[in-house]
């Protein structure tokens, strides 16, 4: 069954359930219409209608065969006089994303609109193919991460700072070449989006002796992935190695309760956060940035909060920690960052999509690949 054919399945389950909803309504430019591939859609219980402006958008027929599909020139506005034709009566389903136009044709035809959040709630499990599509996105980040690590192991050192040679003589290894590299090794494996961000701490070449955050944040056709490690090329391994070890146990940790969820404990979105926080504060860090989200057809969605976790969801569990409230080191090393951001397959087991470096140190990341 495809995405397309799973939300339709969804609408017309939650018309029938509920005497409030004689159709469903949508129209918008937001991850609900990409997610069902029309420019507006009509649902009744025995009818679907898929419109689409002539000429415009990707054609996705085959994906909805049991669908009526129409090119109109104005697929919005067209909405209306389907409900019509269709007989529905009574109040229309919509999600809150619908355009404000849309919404004002249906009421002055007669309707009634009402709010329902049947597609975010579909979104929230993948399909197989989505899942396989994250996957592929997973491996297309993994080949951006072995490019940092080889570049920033490969790097010459001088005052403090990281320099990469080439037929032009030597030149200083900045965030944008870092992020150029990375990028094309992501585009590389067929990623058009790649979402590439390196953040470091000082303006042209990128510090030997503090930490680079890497970051990549792939979007494919219908789904999107996020993973971030940190790397220190020449660094003391003090405060950056406890901070690894913090975040590391803290990820051990939302493992480990996102594996009691597909073993059939109830377990929230919310309570994979508070088991990573917990963890990474034990290592004396009182304060570390923890955020736990699905992802999927956008870069955060369902489950989210204190919504329940179930098996087929795509999750990101990111962790990060900083100097910020450390008066023991000068005034520019509070600036740093160490960060550790995974997306998770909850399919058979808990699957890890990215395989980050193993080490803060590029060097031994390499020499460990």
């Amino acid at each position: 069954m495809s995405r397309i054919e799973r939300a339709l399945e969804a609408v017309r389950e939650r018309l029938r359930s509920s005497d409030a909803g004689a159709a469903f309504v949508h129209a918008a430019s937001d991850a609900d219409s990409d997610y069902l591939g029309a420019d507006a859609v009509v649902v009744t219980a025995d009818d679907a209608v898929w419109l689409r402006a002539s000429g415009v958008g990707r054609d996705r027929t085959d994906e909805t065969p049991h669908v009526d599909h129409r090119l109109v020139d104005d697929p919005a506005g067209a909405v209306a006089g389907v409900l019509d034709e269709l007989g529905a009566s009574g109040t229309v389903l919509t999600p809150r994303g619908v355009r404000h136009d849309v919404a004002l044709f249906v009421e002055r035809a007669g309707y009634d609109l009402a709010s329902t959040a049947v597609l975010a709630d579909a979104r929230a499990v993948k399909t197989t193919a989505e899942r396989d599509a994250v996957r592929a996105l997973g491996t297309a980040a993994t080949a951006g991460f072995d490019t940092a690590v080889e570049r920033l192991a490969t790097a010459d050192v001088e005052a403090d700072t990281l320099w990469t040679g080439g037929a032009d003589g030597a030149a200083p290894l900045t965030v944008e070449r870092l992020t150029d590299a990375v990028a094309a090794a992501l585009a590389g494996d067929g990623v058009e989006t790649p979402g590439v961000r390196v953040r470091g701490v000082a303006d042209g070449a990128l510090p030997a002796d503090r930490p680079i955050v890497v970051e990549c944040q792939p979007a494919g056709v219908g789904v999107c992935l996020r993973a971030a490690w940190t790397l220190v090329v020449d660094g003391d391994g003090g405060w950056e190695r406890r901070a690894q070890l913090a975040l590391d146990a803290g990820h051990r940790a939302g493992r480990g309760t996102l594996a009691a969820a597909l073993d059939g404990e109830s377990v929230t979105v919310g309570e994979v956060a508070a088991e990573v926080r917990a963890e990474v504060t034990a290592y004396g860090f009182g304060e570390p940035t923890v955020d736990v989200y699905g992802v999927g057809q956008s870069a955060y969605e369902r489950p989210r909060g204190n919504e329940e976790l179930s098996e087929g969801q795509v999750v990101v569990v990111a962790a990060s920690v900083t100097r910020a409230a450390d008066e023991t080191v000068h005034a520019r090393r509070r600036g740093d960052v160490v960060s550790h951001v995974e997306t998770l397959c909850l399919d058979d087991g808990v699957e890890r999509l990215v395989s980050l470096p193993s080490s803060l140190s590029p060097a031994r990341s390499l020499d460990e690949r």
